[in-house]
């Protein structure tokens, strides 16, 4: 494959003897007399490799590689100059320079660094494509988990709706015959718009909590109390449930320590190791059990149900991307190795006990904050 080098120096003659001599050797060269007009042509092109001199007016080389580095950091630069030293080699290194090379350079030990680089730069491009894949991933199994979540928020919001709409009617049949002079109903006025007012609160509300899981995935580390979280998946989670027959019972310890994590991304396993559970109990009605405790220096959390199990051969496959036992369109098969990646992205692991026929029990172990930890007081 043919090296697409930038070669970058403010000595013309030098650039156009060495882009020569690169170009004989099969590279394509492009040419950039200053840091400036370099950083501009990287915004612009993919080079396998910037070569970079180290001493430049207006901007030099050192200060051309954090700007490089700082916009494309998969971009391998290596640097030339007339005097290394430790010094300025050591904070080459730092910036993220792939090498520094004294003038006359090598062309041969060039060109292998060339090839080296784009060897380097090829691995951390995929890298990158295989993170933003992730992150696809993500934001598609959370749709999927929003679609269940809105569902049973339509049923919830559907109520207090219609007591506002009710009371709005109430209201109007009052001011219709209402002698507002001398108004006779008074207190049933104010009733109705204290009712208009907790229902309308109550839609608020809900519709809050959709938002907040629907928005992107935060991932900024807080501190956590996992019971809040299941009591609010819960909630969300209760309509949906009820329509299979299924009763939700919490067994949450009060004393729980908190953890270090991110809330919507607890939000996102907890609904989907929820969904699942419903899902394996099917039409037929049944009962999944939320248990939080602490074991040791982590907090557990157990997610357990009725449902048909999972066979034994198909127990060391249940967290490998795009594996599903749920039938062609009810599942993409990210879900669990989503979770499996948020957990494990913690310092956490979930493990899981099975039968056919009994039912399931997922175990979501997380580190516990040692300073709310009784066994560290």
């Amino acid at each position: 494959m043919t090296e697409k080098i930038l070669l970058v120096d403010d000595e013309a003659d030098f650039l156009s003897i060495m882009s020569e001599r690169m170009k004989n050797r099969g590279m394509d060269v492009s040419t950039a007399s200053s840091a400036k007009e370099a950083i501009k042509m990287a915004e612009a092109e993919s080079f396998d490799a910037i070569i970079l001199d180290l001493q430049m007016p207006g901007m030099d080389g050192l200060e051309a590689l954090k700007a490089l580095k700082a916009n494309r950091p998969e971009l391998q630069v290596i640097l030339l100059t007339g005097h290394a030293t430790v010094e300025k080699s050591v904070e080459a290194m730092k910036l993220g320079a792939m090498d520094l090379m004294e003038k006359p350079a090598d062309l041969k030990t060039l060109a292998e660094k060339i090839k080296n680089a784009q060897a380097k730069k090829m691995i951390l491009v995929e890298k990158q494509t295989e993170e933003k894949m992730k992150e696809q991933e993500i934001e598609a199994g959370k749709l999927t988990s929003v679609g269940y979540l809105a569902s049973g928020i339509a049923h919830e919001i559907n109520n207090p709706i219609a007591i506002m709409v009710e009371e709005a009617g109430w209201l109007s049949d009052l001011l219709n015959d209402e002698d507002l002079a001398n108004p006779q109903n008074l207190e049933e006025f104010r009733r109705a718009l204290q009712q208009i007012k907790t229902q309308g609160g109550r839609c608020k509300e809900i519709t809050h909590k959709l938002l907040f899981f629907a928005k992107k995935t935060d991932s900024r580390v807080r501190d956590v109390q996992m019971n809040d979280i299941i009591g609010e998946i819960v909630i969300a989670s209760e309509q949906r449930a009820r329509d299979s027959n299924i009763h939700i019972v919490m067994q949450l310890n009060p004393e729980l320590p908190k953890v270090a994590g991110s809330p919507s991304e607890m939000l996102h396993v907890l609904l989907n190791l929820i969904n699942n559970a419903i899902d394996a109990i099917e039409s037929g009605g049944g009962r999944i059990t939320i248990t939080s405790r602490l074991e040791g220096e982590y907090v557990t959390i157990d997610v357990d149900d009725t449902g048909q199990g999972i066979p034994e051969e198909l127990m060391n496959r249940i967290f490998d991307p795009f594996f599903t036992t749920k039938p062609v369109g009810k599942g993409t098969g990210l879900g669990l190795s989503i979770c499996y990646g948020i957990i494990n992205k913690m310092g956490g692991d979930i493990t899981v006990n099975s039968s056919v026929g009994m039912g399931t029990t997922f175990h979501v172990h997380l580190p516990a904050l040692k300073s709310e930890n009784p066994s560290h007081q």
